[in-house]
């Protein structure tokens, strides 16, 4: 397990059964973004193909971390992977409807649990 702290939010990075897990706690913002998307790049460019980002226990993420998740998404298919995203939903802080609108764009899953059996179905 990897847990990286700056200002008001804390990344931990745990693996389980070969899938990463991105989880992060607190408010994700324009300023402490570069902190989550860091941790999702370093198991991107490791060659991991299966992520699960768990977003449940942020209080709140704002349109710069919305677009982190869908930077890493995009860069995990590049190689043949799958992103999940656990937590996203309207209960996010101050930008409710964007994250609505930005749930479309995702994998998601309700739990992390059910995020692990997807992804030992439908990737390598």
């Amino acid at each position: 397990m990897l847990e990286k702290q700056l200002d008001n939010l804390r990344v931990r990075r745990t693996v389980v059964n070969s899938v990463d897990i991105v989880k992060a706690y607190g408010k994700c913002d324009v300023f402490s973004v570069q902190l989550f998307k860091d941790v999702m790049a370093e198991v991107i460019d490791e060659g991991n193909t299966k992520l699960i980002v768990d977003v449940k226990d942020l209080d709140c993420i704002d349109s710069s971390g919305l677009v982190a998740v869908l930077w890493a998404k995009h860069k995990i298919e590049e190689i043949g992977g799958k992103l999940i995203v656990v937590g996203l939903n309207g209960s996010h802080g101050y930008k409710v409807g964007l994250v609505d609108e930005f749930c479309g764009l995702f994998s998601t899953a309700s739990s992390v649990g059910h995020a692990l059996k997807s992804l030992s179905i439908k990737t390598r």
